[in-house]
Protein backbone atom coordinates (compact mmCIF):
# COMPACT_ATOMS: atom_id res chain seq x y z
CA UNK A 1 0.00 0.00 0.00
CA UNK A 2 2.97 2.61 0.85
CA UNK A 3 4.24 1.51 -2.80
CA UNK A 4 0.94 2.68 -4.28
CA UNK A 5 0.77 5.66 -1.99
CA UNK A 6 3.88 6.71 -3.21
CA UNK A 7 2.75 6.17 -6.80
CA UNK A 8 -0.20 8.31 -6.60
CA UNK A 9 1.59 11.25 -5.27
CA UNK A 10 4.34 10.97 -7.75
CA UNK A 11 1.38 11.21 -10.04
CA UNK A 12 -0.08 14.40 -8.62
CA UNK A 13 3.14 15.84 -8.28
CA UNK A 14 3.67 15.41 -11.88
CA UNK A 15 0.62 16.43 -13.08
CA UNK A 16 -0.05 19.51 -11.04
CA UNK A 17 -0.50 22.87 -13.26
CA UNK A 18 0.10 26.25 -12.49
CA UNK A 19 -2.45 29.36 -13.29
CA UNK A 20 -2.10 30.37 -16.56
CA UNK A 21 -2.32 34.49 -17.62
CA UNK A 22 -4.66 35.60 -20.71
CA UNK A 23 -2.66 34.38 -23.79
CA UNK A 24 0.52 33.47 -22.22
CA UNK A 25 2.10 30.00 -23.37
CA UNK A 26 3.93 28.14 -20.77
CA UNK A 27 4.63 24.37 -19.93
CA UNK A 28 2.31 23.07 -16.78
CA UNK A 29 2.67 19.48 -16.59
CA UNK A 30 5.72 17.52 -17.23
CA UNK A 31 6.16 14.91 -19.97
CA UNK A 32 9.05 13.12 -18.94
CA UNK A 33 9.48 9.70 -18.10
CA UNK A 34 7.65 8.53 -15.07
CA UNK A 35 8.29 5.09 -12.99
CA UNK A 36 6.19 2.72 -12.58
CA UNK A 37 5.76 -1.04 -12.50
CA UNK A 38 4.81 -0.95 -15.94
CA UNK A 39 7.40 1.06 -17.34
CA UNK A 40 9.98 -0.77 -20.03
CA UNK A 41 7.32 -3.29 -20.71
CA UNK A 42 3.89 -0.88 -21.94
CA UNK A 43 4.82 2.27 -24.18
CA UNK A 44 1.19 2.74 -24.52
CA UNK A 45 0.36 2.48 -20.94
CA UNK A 46 3.28 5.04 -19.63
CA UNK A 47 2.65 7.19 -22.31
CA UNK A 48 -1.13 7.72 -20.76
CA UNK A 49 0.59 7.85 -17.28
CA UNK A 50 2.71 10.52 -18.07
CA UNK A 51 0.26 12.56 -19.56
CA UNK A 52 -2.37 12.01 -17.25
CA UNK A 53 -3.88 15.18 -15.67
CA UNK A 54 -4.28 15.64 -11.63
CA UNK A 55 -8.11 15.76 -12.71
CA UNK A 56 -7.16 12.54 -14.14
CA UNK A 57 -5.26 10.96 -12.17
CA UNK A 58 -8.43 11.07 -9.66
CA UNK A 59 -10.95 10.05 -12.13
CA UNK A 60 -9.53 6.81 -13.30
CA UNK A 61 -8.76 3.64 -11.57
CA UNK A 62 -5.55 2.22 -12.89
CA UNK A 63 -7.76 -1.15 -13.63
CA UNK A 64 -10.12 0.80 -15.79
CA UNK A 65 -6.98 2.41 -17.27
CA UNK A 66 -5.42 -1.02 -18.17
CA UNK A 67 -8.94 -2.26 -19.73
CA UNK A 68 -8.48 0.80 -21.68
CA UNK A 69 -5.37 0.83 -23.08
CA UNK A 70 -5.55 -3.14 -23.50
CA UNK A 71 -8.71 -2.70 -26.15
CA UNK A 72 -6.81 0.30 -27.93
CA UNK A 73 -4.09 -1.93 -28.47
CA UNK A 74 -6.30 -5.01 -29.85
CA UNK A 75 -8.41 -2.89 -32.13
CA UNK A 76 -5.43 -1.06 -33.70
CA UNK A 77 -4.32 -3.59 -36.03
CA UNK A 78 -8.00 -4.29 -36.85
CA UNK A 79 -8.32 -0.48 -37.93
CA UNK A 80 -5.23 -0.46 -39.53
CA UNK A 81 -6.07 -3.61 -41.90
CA UNK A 82 -9.08 -1.19 -43.36
CA UNK A 83 -8.20 2.34 -43.62
CA UNK A 84 -4.09 1.50 -43.59
CA UNK A 85 -1.75 2.51 -40.65
CA UNK A 86 -1.02 5.36 -38.73
CA UNK A 87 2.03 6.93 -36.89
CA UNK A 88 2.74 5.97 -33.38
CA UNK A 89 2.50 9.85 -32.84
CA UNK A 90 -0.34 9.97 -33.78
CA UNK A 91 -2.06 6.81 -33.03
CA UNK A 92 -1.01 7.87 -29.28
CA UNK A 93 -2.22 11.14 -29.29
CA UNK A 94 -5.61 10.95 -31.20
CA UNK A 95 -6.73 7.47 -30.76
CA UNK A 96 -5.26 6.15 -27.59
CA UNK A 97 -6.31 8.55 -24.75
CA UNK A 98 -9.23 7.41 -22.42
CA UNK A 99 -10.79 11.01 -22.37
CA UNK A 100 -11.66 14.01 -24.80
CA UNK A 101 -11.39 17.04 -22.85
CA UNK A 102 -12.34 17.37 -19.51
CA UNK A 103 -15.31 15.29 -19.24
CA UNK A 104 -15.73 12.78 -16.39
CA UNK A 105 -13.98 9.73 -17.42
CA UNK A 106 -17.14 6.88 -18.52
CA UNK A 107 -15.65 3.29 -20.46
CA UNK A 108 -16.52 3.81 -23.92
CA UNK A 109 -14.37 2.70 -26.10
CA UNK A 110 -15.61 -1.44 -25.72
CA UNK A 111 -18.96 -0.28 -26.15
CA UNK A 112 -18.55 2.16 -29.00
CA UNK A 113 -16.52 -0.45 -30.78
CA UNK A 114 -18.79 -3.70 -30.15
CA UNK A 115 -21.99 -1.50 -31.26
CA UNK A 116 -20.51 0.58 -34.86
CA UNK A 117 -17.14 -1.52 -36.05
CA UNK A 118 -18.90 -3.96 -37.95
CA UNK A 119 -20.97 -1.39 -39.98
CA UNK A 120 -18.05 1.67 -40.18
CA UNK A 121 -15.40 -0.99 -40.93
CA UNK A 122 -17.94 -1.54 -44.46
CA UNK A 123 -16.53 2.00 -45.44
CA UNK A 124 -13.34 1.92 -47.26
CA UNK A 125 -12.77 5.38 -46.76
CA UNK A 126 -12.87 6.59 -43.44
CA UNK A 127 -14.22 9.96 -44.33
CA UNK A 128 -17.54 8.11 -44.70
CA UNK A 129 -17.33 5.80 -41.69
CA UNK A 130 -17.13 9.19 -40.03
CA UNK A 131 -19.86 10.02 -41.83
CA UNK A 132 -21.69 7.08 -40.76
CA UNK A 133 -20.92 7.48 -37.12
CA UNK A 134 -21.86 11.02 -36.83
CA UNK A 135 -25.44 10.49 -38.30
CA UNK A 136 -25.91 7.15 -36.79
CA UNK A 137 -24.57 7.52 -32.72
CA UNK A 138 -26.63 10.33 -32.10
CA UNK A 139 -30.31 8.60 -33.28
CA UNK A 140 -28.84 5.15 -31.77
CA UNK A 141 -28.45 6.72 -28.33
CA UNK A 142 -31.35 9.39 -29.03
CA UNK A 143 -28.99 12.43 -28.20
CA UNK A 144 -29.73 15.78 -29.63
CA UNK A 145 -28.37 19.44 -29.37
CA UNK A 146 -29.94 21.49 -26.94
CA UNK A 147 -28.00 24.44 -25.07
CA UNK A 148 -30.05 24.26 -21.62
CA UNK A 149 -31.38 21.83 -19.50
CA UNK A 150 -32.00 20.34 -16.47
CA UNK A 151 -28.73 18.90 -15.30
CA UNK A 152 -26.86 20.28 -18.22
CA UNK A 153 -23.25 20.18 -17.99
CA UNK A 154 -21.32 21.12 -21.60
CA UNK A 155 -18.67 18.78 -20.98
CA UNK A 156 -20.75 16.05 -20.55
CA UNK A 157 -19.31 12.06 -21.49
CA UNK A 158 -21.29 9.86 -23.67
CA UNK A 159 -23.26 8.36 -21.21
CA UNK A 160 -24.23 11.62 -18.93
CA UNK A 161 -25.62 12.47 -22.48
CA UNK A 162 -27.36 9.68 -23.27
CA UNK A 163 -28.98 9.37 -19.87
CA UNK A 164 -30.10 13.09 -20.45
CA UNK A 165 -30.60 13.02 -24.18
CA UNK A 166 -29.72 15.80 -24.60
CA UNK A 167 -25.82 17.55 -25.08
CA UNK A 168 -23.92 20.86 -25.38
CA UNK A 169 -21.59 21.44 -28.48
CA UNK A 170 -18.94 20.08 -26.45
CA UNK A 171 -20.97 17.43 -25.09
CA UNK A 172 -21.58 16.00 -28.89
CA UNK A 173 -18.31 16.59 -30.17
CA UNK A 174 -16.52 14.48 -27.43
CA UNK A 175 -19.67 12.07 -28.43
CA UNK A 176 -17.86 11.61 -31.91
CA UNK A 177 -14.41 11.88 -30.61
CA UNK A 178 -14.99 8.92 -28.74
CA UNK A 179 -16.81 7.05 -31.29
CA UNK A 180 -14.09 7.24 -33.87
CA UNK A 181 -11.73 6.45 -32.06
CA UNK A 182 -13.44 3.01 -31.09
CA UNK A 183 -12.87 2.44 -34.54
CA UNK A 184 -9.25 3.40 -34.82
CA UNK A 185 -9.99 6.55 -36.70
CA UNK A 186 -7.66 10.02 -34.69
CA UNK A 187 -9.89 12.23 -33.96
CA UNK A 188 -9.64 15.62 -31.62
CA UNK A 189 -11.96 18.24 -30.21
CA UNK A 190 -11.64 21.38 -32.02
CA UNK A 191 -12.61 25.30 -30.77
CA UNK A 192 -12.67 28.56 -30.34
CA UNK A 193 -12.78 30.41 -27.05
CA UNK A 194 -15.07 32.94 -28.63
CA UNK A 195 -16.02 34.05 -32.59
CA UNK A 196 -14.84 37.16 -33.66
CA UNK A 197 -17.91 39.33 -34.31
CA UNK A 198 -19.25 42.36 -36.52
CA UNK A 199 -21.58 43.16 -33.16
CA UNK A 200 -22.91 41.88 -29.78
CA UNK A 201 -26.22 41.29 -31.59
CA UNK A 202 -24.74 38.55 -34.12
CA UNK A 203 -26.85 35.65 -33.70
CA UNK A 204 -25.93 32.96 -31.52
CA UNK A 205 -26.14 29.68 -32.75
CA UNK A 206 -26.00 26.08 -32.77
CA UNK A 207 -24.46 25.85 -28.97
CA UNK A 208 -22.81 29.96 -28.69
CA UNK A 209 -22.72 31.09 -25.62
CA UNK A 210 -24.63 34.63 -24.93
CA UNK A 211 -21.19 35.48 -23.43
CA UNK A 212 -18.27 34.35 -25.52
CA UNK A 213 -20.01 33.01 -28.30
CA UNK A 214 -17.20 29.99 -27.58
CA UNK A 215 -17.73 26.51 -29.91
CA UNK A 216 -16.71 23.19 -30.16
CA UNK A 217 -16.44 20.26 -32.97
CA UNK A 218 -14.54 17.62 -34.44
CA UNK A 219 -11.73 17.37 -36.82
CA UNK A 220 -10.68 13.60 -38.18
CA UNK A 221 -7.08 12.90 -39.57
CA UNK A 222 -7.93 11.31 -43.01
CA UNK A 223 -6.37 8.84 -45.76
CA UNK A 224 -4.53 12.22 -47.47
CA UNK A 225 -2.70 12.80 -44.20
CA UNK A 226 -4.78 15.69 -43.07
CA UNK A 227 -6.71 17.13 -40.05
CA UNK A 228 -10.66 17.40 -41.98
CA UNK A 229 -13.88 19.12 -39.86
CA UNK A 230 -17.42 18.16 -39.04
CA UNK A 231 -19.95 19.59 -36.60
CA UNK A 232 -20.90 16.76 -34.08
CA UNK A 233 -24.81 15.70 -34.75
CA UNK A 234 -24.93 17.71 -38.23
CA UNK A 235 -24.91 16.99 -41.40
CA UNK A 236 -22.54 18.17 -43.62
CA UNK A 237 -19.46 17.79 -45.99
CA UNK A 238 -15.69 17.91 -44.17
CA UNK A 239 -14.54 21.24 -44.26
CA UNK A 240 -18.27 22.84 -44.99
CA UNK A 241 -19.87 23.54 -41.93
CA UNK A 242 -22.58 26.44 -41.27
CA UNK A 243 -19.81 28.26 -39.24
CA UNK A 244 -17.01 27.85 -41.94
CA UNK A 245 -17.08 31.60 -43.24
CA UNK A 246 -17.18 32.42 -39.44
CA UNK A 247 -14.18 30.40 -38.51
CA UNK A 248 -12.08 32.10 -41.48
CA UNK A 249 -12.61 35.41 -39.15
CA UNK A 250 -10.34 33.82 -36.31
CA UNK A 251 -7.25 35.93 -34.95
CA UNK A 252 -3.88 34.21 -34.20
CA UNK A 253 -3.50 34.42 -30.02
CA UNK A 254 -1.17 37.05 -28.99
CA UNK A 255 0.64 38.08 -25.23
CA UNK A 256 -2.18 39.68 -24.73
CA UNK A 257 -5.50 37.73 -25.68
CA UNK A 258 -6.18 33.92 -26.94
CA UNK A 259 -9.94 34.50 -27.06
CA UNK A 260 -10.34 34.02 -31.00
CA UNK A 261 -7.89 31.61 -32.10
CA UNK A 262 -8.81 28.32 -32.83
CA UNK A 263 -7.53 25.09 -31.10
CA UNK A 264 -7.52 21.48 -30.84
CA UNK A 265 -7.52 19.63 -27.15
CA UNK A 266 -4.77 17.79 -26.58
CA UNK A 267 -4.47 14.71 -23.70
CA UNK A 268 -0.47 14.74 -23.71
CA UNK A 269 1.05 18.06 -21.93
CA UNK A 270 1.74 21.32 -24.58
CA UNK A 271 3.18 24.77 -23.77
CA UNK A 272 -0.26 25.97 -24.63
CA UNK A 273 -2.68 25.92 -21.40
CA UNK A 274 -5.78 27.77 -21.62
CA UNK A 275 -8.71 27.77 -19.69
CA UNK A 276 -12.23 25.43 -20.92
CA UNK A 277 -14.41 27.90 -22.49
CA UNK A 278 -17.02 25.65 -21.46
CA UNK A 279 -15.77 26.16 -17.79
CA UNK A 280 -13.12 28.51 -16.78
CA UNK A 281 -12.13 26.43 -13.62
CA UNK A 282 -10.67 24.18 -16.00
CA UNK A 283 -7.26 23.95 -17.98
CA UNK A 284 -6.63 22.47 -21.20
CA UNK A 285 -3.42 21.41 -23.23
CA UNK A 286 -3.87 22.80 -26.82
CA UNK A 287 -2.69 23.16 -30.15
CA UNK A 288 -3.71 26.34 -32.12
CA UNK A 289 -4.38 25.00 -35.86
CA UNK A 290 -6.27 28.12 -36.47
CA UNK A 291 -4.45 28.83 -40.35
CA UNK A 292 -6.18 25.02 -41.32
CA UNK A 293 -9.54 27.32 -41.03
CA UNK A 294 -8.56 30.97 -42.12
CA UNK A 295 -5.78 30.50 -45.34
CA UNK A 296 -7.40 28.53 -48.71
CA UNK A 297 -6.11 25.47 -49.61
Amino acid sequence: KKSGDMVAKALLALAMSVPLAAGVKITTRSSGSLTSARRGSDRAYEYIMESMSKNDINDITQESLQEDVELAKQYRGKSAQVWGAVSEDIWMDYVLPPKVATELFSPWRKEFHEKYWEKASKYADAGEAVKFLNEQIFKDLNVSYMREYPGHKPDQNWMESTKLHHASCTGLSIMLVSACRSVGIPARLAMTPAWVTSSAAEDCKHGLSDEDQNHSWVEVLLADGKWHYIGASEASEFDQTWFTAQAAKAIHSTKESFKNSIYAVSFKPTEFVIPAPWDRKKQISVVEVIDRYTQKA
